[in-house]
């Protein structure tokens, strides 16, 4: 009777540490999980610092490009600034600036370009004439 007892209160305290130490390695499994997401955390707040600064930088330069641009006299575009290709300064020369080839987009806005300043110049000059 007495072993009986004995086994059933070293049981109990089997038992009992049993869940204590399961109780902890849940506790240290939350705190881990805690730390892991918090480092995340941080983690995703550096990479969006980080390309912050970087869209920064390229706004900065787009903003000078942008500057350069208007810089430019608005008659004076890149064959007006230098020579190019297809009718050079003096004859066996090599041009300093070659402009590079359109795309079919750029080509086209060219093109309309070119025809509204043409509309615009006639509308101009008939008016001109007729008053």
């Amino acid at each position: 009777m007495i072993m009986n007892w004995m086994h059933l209160t070293w049981s109990a305290v089997q038992l009992s540490w049993v869940h204590e130490i399961s109780q902890s390695a849940l506790a240290l499994a939350v705190a881990l999980l805690g730390v892991v997401i918090l480092l995340e955390l941080a983690s995703i707040a550096r990479l969006r610092r980080t390309t912050n600064q970087q869209l920064q930088r390229v706004l900065e330069q787009l903003a000078l490009l942008r500057g350069e641009k208007s810089a430019v006299p608005p008659g004076a575009g890149p064959s007006a600034a230098a020579p190019s290709i297809a009718a050079p300064a003096a004859a066996g020369s090599v041009p300093a600036y070659a402009a590079p080839p359109l795309g079919a987009g750029e080509a086209r806005l060219l093109a309309a370009l070119a025809s509204a300043r043409a509309r615009l110049d006639r509308s101009e000059s008939s008016a001109g004439a007729s008053a």
